[in-house]
């Protein structure tokens, strides 16, 4: 799992050494980090090749239980930003609901154009109540919504992350670019929204490593932005695209939302290379008829993003309530959000560049609540629940391997990766340094007693890893 020190994030291999190597030694930070011990016990039935690839499985089952955070942080630093508006009722029910949070604190930056405004006193006493200091200086009209305005109020109160950017009113486009780059990591941005707004670039790149929530509303109650964003989780009847999925993320995405206890209704497959949807045709038909999921699969090679986005269409004419984004492509974002039905949920899956700004339409995320999502990595919540439903077999980890190898030769597997040589994942075993690379369906003719144990001759068993060590070990 991803080892945190501190709230900041080491994880082995990265930060810590651990990668590539046929011994490691774990320190401190593993041994004994904000989690406690970042060590999971692996069940002695399962095979070296199923332990390992329970780490990507795990991103991928956490891909979808992102659950926004219902409320405002108790214990946060926030950004409120208030109108001058007596005819509407502006409100936040959701503060009521806020309990003290021990050894708590934070700041409420409160921007409003007059003192009378009934929000500002409700901000200001449930915000106190919190054990929060409040700033809250008067603004005119003029500046109300000027990013300079926070910025300078910001700098007087130490210059801190935003957990949550509350803004109601008309705020400019400016502004919400402004806030969502203030963001802390799990940061909230919500507002109001009574008129079209112009597209806002969204750094999707945060979206995706940071863990970000932009939300809008058209109601008064800006808690309604909290309100009607849904989790990831895939529920029963949902439509989903899995966009950009040849490869073996592909496919554990495919294997986990068609087997899961709440089917969705369809899914439908997008890669834009033929040989590399069919492994998922293979794997995914039997499992989606069983279970009576309308399964598509397309491939866009060589059609525009236009002419990709009517065909899809045509599956799912009122779009789709999840898009699995696993193409790491600014432009796919951009062309994928607006095949969102009312309340559907965009998840960047495929890492970004932080840095990567896309225009999103913002009246659609408030008038339709379409959210744009993401997640990266693991915690080790996520890993030992991963491990026990690979243990119970629910989680096929072994499947989607397609080639093993020995530690020396990791420049020709990292080749064989950027190249797409294999359609699956590549494991490699670091005590048997001098074997050599090869995918399952060369075993037959190098290693034949290893392609006897194979599961229907193309399916990685433990009895066939048992074969290879008897075949490659010193």
């Amino acid at each position: 799992a991803d080892v945190y020190v501190g709230g900041k994030v080491q994880a082995v291999g990265y930060a810590l050494e651990g990668g590539y190597t046929q011994y490691a030694l774990m320190t401190e930070a593993v041994l004994d980090g904000d989690a406690g011990c970042y060590l999971l016990p692996c069940p002695p039935h399962l095979s070296y090749a199923e332990g390992a690839l329970v780490e990507p499985w795990a991103c991928v089952v956490a891909s979808y239980q992102i659950a926004p955070r219902p409320t405002p942080k108790p214990n946060g630093n926030w950004l409120v930003i208030v109108p001058s508006t007596p005819y509407i009722r502006y409100t936040c029910d959701a503060l009521t609901t806020l309990e003290p949070v021990p050894n708590g604190g934070g700041t409420c930056f409160l921007i409003y154009e007059t003192p009378e405004h009934p929000l500002v006193s409700v901000f200001t006493e449930h915000a106190k109540r919190l054990g929060m200091q409040v700033h809250a200086p008067p603004c005119s009209a003029n500046h109300l919504y000027a990013s300079q305005t926070a910025t300078q109020l910001l700098g007087e109160g130490g210059n801190p992350p935003l957990d949550d950017i509350l803004l109601y009113g008309n705020p400019t486009q400016a502004l919400i670019e402004w806030g969502i780059d203030r963001l802390a990591y799990g940061g909230h941005l919500s507002f109001t929204c009574h008129h079209p707004i112009k597209s806002v670039p969204l750094d999707v790149g945060r979206l995706h490593y940071d863990r970000l929530m932009v939300m809008g509303t058209s109601s008064w109650n800006l808690t309604d932005a909290y309100r009607h964003t849904r989790s990831s989780e895939v529920r029963q009847g949902d439509r989903i695209l899995l966009f950009g999925a040849g490869g073996p993320m592909g496919q554990m995405h495919l294997h986990y939302v068609l087997s899961r206890e709440q089917a969705p209704a369809q899914v439908v497959v997008v890669d834009r290379h033929p040989e590399r949807l069919e492994p998922l045709r293979a794997m995914g038909s039997v499992l989606a008829s069983q279970r009576g999921i309308d399964l598509q699969f397309y491939c866009n090679a060589g059609a525009d993003p236009d002419t990709q986005n009517l065909h899809l269409r045509q599956l799912c004419p009122h779009g789709f309530d999840q898009i699995m984004l696993l193409a790491s492509s600014p432009e796919a974002v951009a062309q994928t959000y607006p095949l969102l039905t009312d309340g559907g949920v965009l998840n960047l899956f495929a890492g970004i560049s932080k840095g990567t700004k896309i225009p999103i339409d913002l009246t659609a995320t408030a008038s339709r609540h379409m959210r744009v999502m993401g997640s990266s990595g693991s915690t080790l919540d996520d890993m030992a629940h991963c491990i026990a439903l690979t243990a119970s077999g629910e989680l096929p980890t072994r499947r989607v391997v397609s080639a093993v190898g020995g530690l020396n030769c990791l420049p020709e597997a990292l080749r064989a990766v950027a190249e797409h040589r294999y359609l699956g994942k590549v494991v490699l075993y670091p005590h048997l340094p001098t074997m050599p690379l090869m995918g399952l369906q060369e075993l037959a003719l190098h290693a034949p007693e290893v392609a006897k144990r194979l599961e229907a001759g193309r399916y990685w068993t433990r009895e066939a890893e048992e074969a290879l060590f008897e075949a490659y070990g010193s």
